[in-house]
């Protein structure tokens, strides 16, 4: 399936699915503050005048200002920011159906809400879907939905990408008719010691391990190569405990979330536990996990839910028992199509991007349960999927 059919399947709700929620009043944009800091939405779109947006962040009461265009680009569907010697850096993948779509570098500069474009290579595949940056900046790794691989560059010292230096093919395919007639990479992530790389495949139902040289940007296949997820589960994204040594995949196509321990030093993952991120008894097939977000505290995981769900599925993590995840609630999106969530630096505030009724909508966290609120804040965004803080 193409980026684009596989896109319109999503945003049709896919025939046979639960129907969608009307949309949700989309409150005016208020002017920014004097206290805010910055987000920057990536979106979906190559039509002109469409990319990546720039808006004002309020983290005192988690409203966002009047969304700017910071650079016009075909389909940032995903970002990555990167500090570096006292400069900033974005990084884009452009997810467009062609043989060689791109990635590209930009610098964020001090005062401007414009991006300066430093340079754009392809990526060796087509559809890329995410990207990651190194901790010391000095590497991203792309996944390659549509060509189903992962592309590694050397970072320059100004920020720009160097020519790639690590292709990764995968071949193959798994049991789910439509999703997984090939590999599909849905991630790239950079371990946060710098010395891993692990890749989400959902057409494959594994999930990569390699070793990064950080002074090269070369990826090498682990000792123990890859880890094998339950057959047509659809592994797509990742996020780390805090302390490291624990991850939580989410299973896109069967609606679960796989805790992990990670060994850094071995490289190796050993399945922990699954859960459910859907309500019991709800219609399988229907409804896709896929984006997920961990609280800097590590005491809460959360995993976004969309097509034919609209919720954010919180749990409570066990300090005496990390295999265990204790169901919370699950709370209303607020919109249609959850593409991406992610928690704002304070962790008091949860931002979602709604791909199908383009808005951004912002919960409130309770920190000390985890919970979340109802929608507090919403606003119209040009088919948002991906937020990052600055």
């Amino acid at each position: 399936m193409s980026v684009v059919s596989r896109r319109a399947l999503l945003a049709s709700g896919l025939a046979g699915g639960a129907a969608l929620a009307a949309p949700r009043f989309l409150r005016a944009l208020p002017a920014a503050t004097a206290t805010s800091s910055r987000i920057y939405i990536g979106t979906i779109g190559t039509e002109s005048g469409v990319g990546i947006h720039v808006a004002d962040w309020n983290a005192t009461d988690g409203t966002i200002g009047p969304l700017e265009l910071a650079a016009e680009l075909a389909s940032p569907t995903f970002l990555a920011l990167s500090r570096r010697g006292g400069s900033t850096f974005l990084y884009a993948v452009s997810e467009i159906d062609s043989p060689n779509a791109p990635v590209t570098a930009f610098a964020v500069e001090p005062g401007s809400r414009k991006l300066r474009k430093l340079n754009q290579l392809e990526t060796g595949g087509s559809g890329p879907t995410h990207l990651s940056v190194s901790p010391d900046g000095r590497t991203v790794v792309v996944a390659n939905y549509g060509g189903g691989s992962v592309t590694s560059f050397h970072v320059a010292a100004d920020g720009s990408l160097e020519k790639a230096v690590s292709h990764e093919q995968y071949h193959g395919s798994g049991p789910y008719k439509g999703r997984q007639e090939a590999p599909h990479t849905h991630s790239a992530q950079v371990t946060p010691d710098g010395r891993s790389v692990l890749v989400n495949d959902l057409g494959l139902d594994r999930i990569f391990v390699y070793e990064l040289d950080p002074a090269t940007s070369v990826i090498r296949p682990a000792q123990t190569p890859f880890w094998s997820a339950k057959p047509g589960s659809g592994p797509r994204h990742i996020a780390f405990s805090p302390k490291g040594d624990l991850i939580y995949s989410t299973d896109e196509l069967t609606s679960n979330v796989d805790v992990l321990r990670w060994n850094a030093h071995a490289r190796t993952l050993t399945p922990l536990a699954s859960y459910s991120t859907l309500p019991q008894g709800f219609t399988p097939n229907t409804a896709f996990v896929g984006e997920v977000a961990v609280s800097r505290d590590g005491r809460n995981v959360y995993c976004g839910n969309r097509v034919a769900d609209h919720t954010i599925a919180v749990f409570a993590t066990d300090a005496k028992n990390p295999a265990s995840l204790k169901p919370l609630e699950f709370a209303s999106s607020g919109g249609r199509n959850c593409r991406h969530i992610t928690l704002d630096p304070t962790d008091r505030w949860m931002v979602i991007s709604h791909q199908e009724s383009k808005d951004l909508t912002v919960l409130a966290r309770d920190r000390a349960t985890g919970k979340l609120s109802a929608p507090v804040h919403q606003y119209p965004a040009p088919r948002p999927m991906c937020v990052v803080f600055a």
